[in-house]
């Protein structure tokens, strides 16, 4: 059973923090959470009345809530580890300010051309079309390690331990390619760092057990950033080998660029960090510390609520705006 955390005003002073990416002038910025906010879409799912016309949006200011300000789930480091929220040029100007206001650090980008491989029937109007730019994030090499969370990710109690995890934070020698092949694009780099979470669905119990099969999850990742490694996502993308199904673009590359029995296979992040299942929480010793959810949703499938966390995250969100109100935060 999920319990909700305090809804009592945390007894904390407002936090100036970077409102703009701008590295230089903190040589100790070196780890960093980071989210992608696309701009807002049409939604056919139910939405809480509570809550922006923008769901996503709502969960980008709840993380950045959690993560720089909430008592029960802030970064703990003595240096404040920045949130870095990624946005194309699309995003309301409205919804930068309002993030910025509450400390988010903002990092305008410019959206990846979808290659042409891709099934453009399916992608052109689905809302996945932008998640693309989430390589982005490999191009940050002002951060030696990012944790990577989806928008609709919900935080249960901090992360920070994450980013020194010895059996998930330390960097792999990329493997020995077969010297017979001809090279297609740009090489590897020698050495990276890629862990996740796997994509489940519905009640998580079955994909505990061993055997089960393994599913790369971009919505929850530990990474290294690395031109290298971004000029060979871009190389893949632009070559024979780019995914041509892309339901889930930036997931269907990551999939194939870390398969098993490739040369930079990819690290589980083990269920307990984070889960798609609000159920789960009360079923693992420990707890879980992070949901990937859309909390906003009744379960009616993927990675939809059931009621117990649909009334979490809206104890959260009257938690986040309290908390604003009173700072005077927009």
């Amino acid at each position: 059973m999920l319990v909700c955390p305090s809804l009592a005003r945390p007894g904390l002073s407002r936090r100036t923090l970077a409102s703009r990416w701008n590295p230089s002038s903190k040589d100790d910025l070196k780890y960093a959470y980071a989210t992608f906010l696309s701009p807002p879409t049409i939604y056919q799912s139910e939405s809480e009345a509570d809550t922006d016309s923008d769901p996503y949006f709502t969960s980008v200011r709840l993380l950045t809530y959690q993560l720089l300000h909430s008592p029960t789930t802030r970064t703990g480091a003595r240096t404040p580890i920045p949130f870095l929220v990624l946005t194309l040029p699309s995003v309301p100007p409205s919804h930068l300010s309002t993030l910025a206001a509450a400390g988010a650090t903002i990092i305008p980008i410019q959206p990846l051309d979808l290659p042409e491989t891709f099934n453009q029937r399916l992608i052109t109007h689905s809302r996945f079309r932008d998640v693309l730019s989430k390589l982005r994030l490999w191009q940050l090499t002002a951060y030696t390690k990012i944790v990577f969370l989806d928008a609709d990710t919900i935080l249960l109690s901090p992360l920070d331990s994450l980013f020194t995890d010895p059996d998930l934070s330390t960097p792999l020698a990329t493997l020995p390619g077969n010297s017979s092949a001809a090279p297609t694009g740009a090489p590897p780099p020698s050495t990276y760092l890629l862990a996740a979470s796997a994509d489940t669905w519905g009640p998580q119990s079955e994909w505990l057990k061993p055997g089960h099969p393994e599913y790369l999850c971009a919505c929850f990742m530990l990474l290294s950033p690395s031109e290298e490694m971004f000029r060979y996502y871009t190389s893949i993308l632009s070559g024979p080998d780019a995914p041509s199904n892309a339901a889930y673009p930036e997931q269907d590359l990551l999939i194939y660029a870390h398969r098993r029995d490739g040369r930079m296979p990819w690290r589980r992040i083990p269920v307990q960090w984070s889960a798609n299942d609000g159920r789960l929480v009360g079923e693992l010793a420990g707890g879980v510390r992070s949901l990937h959810v859309k909390a906003w949703e009744r379960a009616q499938g993927g990675n939809a609520a059931d009621e117990g966390t649909r009334e979490v995250w809206r104890g959260l969100v009257r938690e986040m705006e309290e908390y604003y109100r009173a700072e005077g935060i927009a």
